[in-house]
């Protein structure tokens, strides 16, 4: 059964992915990828869904509102947050739990909190899970790329092999190409955003379609 994303982006764009699929969301700063993000996730609430997010830029806290901000009224939560920031936030947010992680670079620490997730997850029989993974960007000041790309295989093939869905941000412009296009070998597809030049925002999808689309303006 597809996972459903009409309402975050243009449906001439992509309205469902399947099952088991790992996106890259690439962007800027300041392009709204987070909070692009945060609403693929968020779409599934209404779904009976379950949201993980890991987070290596802001503090969980933070994540934790701007979820809310953009999650239906109409949905129920199981959100977990692995926070790689140290913020030592709690939270009495009803279905909300923070992971913590002692830095970006603890990679070790992120695939134990994520295992322990899912294995929650599959106890409470919440069988249907969006994990979204803001941003690998800070993950390669820490450790090197080859490193990061043999994390990457296993965290994103837990997620094919559990039928979830699987949304990890990067800003392009922090790295070299070469390092970007290793790590878009690991993922099924591409949600690409861009600044348009009279202002606003554009984006395309590519690897998920039958054809790459074109730059279509969102808000």
């Amino acid at each position: 059964m597809p996972y459903k994303i009409d309402g975050a982006l243009p449906p001439e764009l992509l309205t469902e992915v399947e099952a088991g699929t790992n996106l890259l969301v690439s962007g800027p700063a300041m392009s709204g990828k987070r909070q692009l993000l945060l609403k693929l996730l968020a779409r599934g609430a209404s779904e009976g869904e379950g949201s993980v997010v890991v987070t290596s830029r802001n503090p969980a806290g933070d994540v934790i509102d701007d979820y809310l901000d953009v999650r239906p009224s109409d949905g129920h939560d199981f959100l977990r947050v692995i926070d790689c920031v140290g913020s030592d936030v709690e939270t009495d947010v009803e279905g909300a739990r923070v992971h913590d992680v002692s830095s970006p670079g603890d990679l070790t620490g992120i695939g134990i909190e994520f295992s322990e997730i899912a294995r929650e997850a599959e106890e409470t029989d919440r069988r249907r899970v969006r994990v979204g993974f803001d941003s690998l960007s800070p993950l390669l000041m820490y450790v090197d790329l080859q490193r990061l790309f043999r994390f990457l295989h296993v965290f994103t093939s837990q997620i094919q092999s559990r039928d979830w869905l699987g949304l990890f941000a990067i800003d392009p412009d922090s790295h070299d190409q070469q390092e970007v296009n290793t790590i878009s070998q690991l993922f099924d597809g591409m949600i690409e955003i861009r600044l348009a030049d009279g202002g606003g925002r554009e984006a395309r999808v590519r690897g998920v379609t039958d054809a790459p689309t074109d730059w279509v303006a969102f808000d």
